[in-house]
């Protein structure tokens, strides 16, 4: 019996551990590029810039020397919460330069300074990005 109750309270407390990466993401206010919980990059105004063509629905981040930085590219304007959007993303690593295709981001919030939370459930990738 006890081996029972110690199993079921470990299984308890690793649900209790876990917790909803896209609701992290949502408390997020910076311009950023989250993956699996990990800011692979996140904007600061005093050393990095942005980008926005609203024809190619294409939003970039990078640092002022150009060493890090993300780019995500919509198929189609993420506008409303809720939204499903095809996109690709390309951004800088440790290492190298990356880049995924064919993503779906699904709008989780906006606001009216121009921001945008899209999330892609099936890799936990989050992306905070703004309209200019």
């Amino acid at each position: 019996m006890k081996r029972i109750l110690l199993i079921a309270s470990i299984i308890a407390l690793a649900g209790c551990n876990r917790f909803d990466i896209d609701e992290i993401l949502l408390q997020r206010d910076d311009l950023s590029l989250t993956i699996r919980g990990e800011v692979i990059f996140s904007y600061d105004p005093g050393t990095c810039q942005l980008g926005y063509n609203p024809e190619s629905s294409t939003f970039r981040t990078y640092s002022d020397d150009l060493g890090h930085w993300f780019i995500l590219t919509c198929r189609s304007s993420p506008d409303t919460e809720g939204q499903s959007v095809k996109a690709d993303i390309e951004y800088t690593s440790q290492t190298d330069t990356k880049t995924i295709r064919n993503l779906e981001f699904t709008v989780k919030k906006n606001d009216r300074a121009g921001k945008i939370w899209l999330w892609n459930d099936e890799r936990k990738i989050g992306v905070v990005v703004k309209r200019l």
